[in-house]
């Protein structure tokens, strides 16, 4: 008997030092309520807004369908419906000042009217379907497609500082905790798979911090990629083309992210894991200098994600403009529409 109550209280701890670790939250979906208990006529103790993000108890063991929660006002625990809300793996992420907070993000292309925004309020009343989940981390940007489970693009500014960094590959790959399960990729999806995980802001550009340098190993910033003849070799030596490009030049910006090629009249695509995370046909790397802002300079890269040995980088230039027409993408949209026409509709002669 004193055996099994030893045993009962350490699995005890450990659920309890889980829970601390991986600390769940959710995030309200739209407008809802917290109630006193989990059932439809209990008391209410607080209502939430859409976007709200609240900690999970109870290692989010449901009850009628309800999550334990603590409540924004008073801390104290209650019941939200499992439909109004989507739950996260990780801390509930700092939330910025308001003040502080800039939208380089919103659609420069579409603005609504006061009449578009009613017709938006009423035809999405129930929240709108979301693919696309942009991230922003101190050393780069990204925009991850929750089908595919991997980057649409990944963009960072690379300056000769962010090189003098000492910081040590962490090599802490792991699921990019702030995307919902089923939308993102986890460890097991690669394993097995003969690709490697590809990052699209490498390691050795984030060298600045620990912090910096760990975030480059979230999957979220991951591709599936050839392993021999391409991820460590070929893509690799880009990879430090840039950074002795940024060494030259100075500050350059980095633009990274896959390519699903067009064969006939379909796309079609290897995916591995459970999670069915897609396989790239190609890759691009674009790298702009602007530190000349009447001289604009670009490279752009697009190359099969297959075994390229024998093959040079230089060999994959090609247009902005054919980049975009492969991806759908717009890049470089903060520009003017006659720089953009001038940088993007030229090859360059040669690599710098």
């Amino acid at each position: 008997m004193k055996i099994r109550h030893v045993l009962c209280f350490l699995i005890v701890l450990l659920c309890v030092f889980a829970s601390e670790v991986y600390g769940d939250y959710l995030e309200v979906r739209r407008s809802a309520t917290i109630k006193a208990e989990p059932n439809r006529d209990a008391l209410i103790l607080e209502d939430v807004r859409s976007g709200t993000n609240l900690q999970l108890l109870n290692d989010g063991q449901q009850s009628n369908g309800y999550y334990q929660v603590e409540t924004i006002s008073a801390g104290q625990p209650g019941w939200i419906y499992r439909t109004l809300v989507r739950r996260y793996r990780g801390e509930i992420p700092e939330p910025v000042p308001e003040a502080d907070a800039v939208d380089p993000l919103r659609d420069p292309t579409g603005r609504l009217t006061a009449e578009q925004r009613r017709y938006a309020a009423h035809h999405l009343r129930l929240g709108k379907p979301q693919a696309v989940y942009e991230r922003v981390r101190e050393g780069y940007v990204l925009a991850q497609d929750g089908r595919l489970k991997i980057p649409l693009w990944v963009q960072y500014v690379l300056t000769p500082d962010d090189l003098q960094g000492t910081v040590e590959r962490t090599d802490d790959f792991r699921p990019d905790a702030s995307i919902p399960f089923g939308f993102r990729a986890e460890l097991g999806d690669y394993r097995g798979s003969g690709f490697d995980r590809g990052h699209m802001a490498p390691a050795a550009d984030m060298k600045r911090s620990q912090k910096v340098m760990s975030e480059s190993f979230l999957l979220s910033n991951m591709s599936p990629q050839t392993r021999i003849g391409f991820n460590r070799a070929i893509w690799a030596d880009l990879e430090a083309a840039v950074r002795s490009w940024v060494e030259q030049r100075g500050t350059l910006t980095v633009i990274t992210g896959p390519v699903f090629a067009v064969e006939g009249d379909r796309v079609s695509y290897e995916v591995i894991g459970e999670n069915q995370v897609a396989v790239p046909t190609h890759f691009y790397k674009i790298v702009v200098d602007a530190n000349d802002q009447g001289n604009l300079e670009a490279l752009a890269f697009m190359m099969p994600n297959a075994n390229l040995g024998g093959h040079e980088y230089s060999e994959y230039l090609r247009t902005i403009d054919q980049i975009e027409t492969v991806t759908g993408l717009d890049f470089l949209s903060a520009l003017s529409a006659a720089e953009q026409d001038t940088l993007e509709s030229v090859r360059a002669p040669g690599i710098w």
